[in-house]
């Protein structure tokens, strides 16, 4: 193998977590790029194949769901793996091949469990957007920044993802109003034009992209709650 047992597992979980952190990827994209990055490394050997199957299976099973090709894959690699071959190139000692036998064995039935996503564009989920959302708010929200930069801060961060699917926008309008809302910042600078992207929004646009029905359901819950606040804003 091209590197050690532990770190290949250690590799790619850095270089998963370096397009998240520094390249603020969303999950779906994040694993495909890795996934892409070691995809040549998996043809060296049966025993690189199953080493970097099962990690790269191992972060795909802490997401939300998974697309439905990509998982139909994973699950085919992962299951003909030839453990005879692998215990023949003896890369490993004992102790990793029993480790590696486990850990496939427990990962398979995992992504097996795991919910599908049809949508086969990389892009953010429902859950994982908003959690992101709040989390940039509460790291820019600091007595450092104008308060009639925090829009334009969030409108930045997010600006690819914004691009990127209609729901993804208005996730982030949405989670931005209600960040402002919540500490009465009624006067900043953009909240109109946040209200007027919620007016227009019509959930039909975005039945066949990402977000499943709750998803959806509890997205509109939240629009009208913020535009009724917005419409209550003296």
């Amino acid at each position: 193998m091209a590197h050690s047992y532990e770190e290949y597992s250690e590799y790619i979980n850095e270089t998963y977590n370096e397009f998240k952190e520094d390249e603020k990827m969303s999950n779906k994209e994040a694993i495909a790029r890795t996934f892409n990055e070691y995809d040549m490394s998996m043809k060296k050997s049966e025993t690189d194949k199953a080493v970097i199957g099962v990690t790269i299976a191992e972060i795909l099973v802490s997401h939300l769901r998974i697309l439905n090709t990509f998982k139909d894959y994973m699950i085919e690699t992962i299951s003909e793996l030839n453990f005879k071959l692998i215990e023949q190139e003896n890369k490993l000692t004992r102790e990793q091949y029993i480790d590696l036998l486990s850990r496939k064995e427990q990962v398979l039935k995992q992504l097996e469990n795991k919910p599908l996503d049809y949508y086969p564009r990389v892009c953010w989920y429902y859950e994982e957007l908003t959690d992101e959302v709040n989390k940039f708010f509460d790291q820019i929200n600091t007595g450092n920044i104008n308060k009639d930069e925090i829009v334009t801060s969030v409108f930045q961060r997010f600006e690819r993802d914004c691009k990127n699917t209609l729901s993804e926008k208005i996730i982030v309008y949405t989670t931005l109003a209600e960040n402002l809302l919540k500490l009465g910042y009624t006067k900043i600078e953009g909240l109109q034009r946040i209200k007027e992207e919620l007016q227009l929004f019509n959930v039909e646009d975005v039945r066949e992209e990402q977000l499943i029905e709750e998803e959806r359901k509890k997205l509109v819950v939240r629009i009208d709650n913020t535009l009724e606040q917005l419409n209550n804003i003296g």
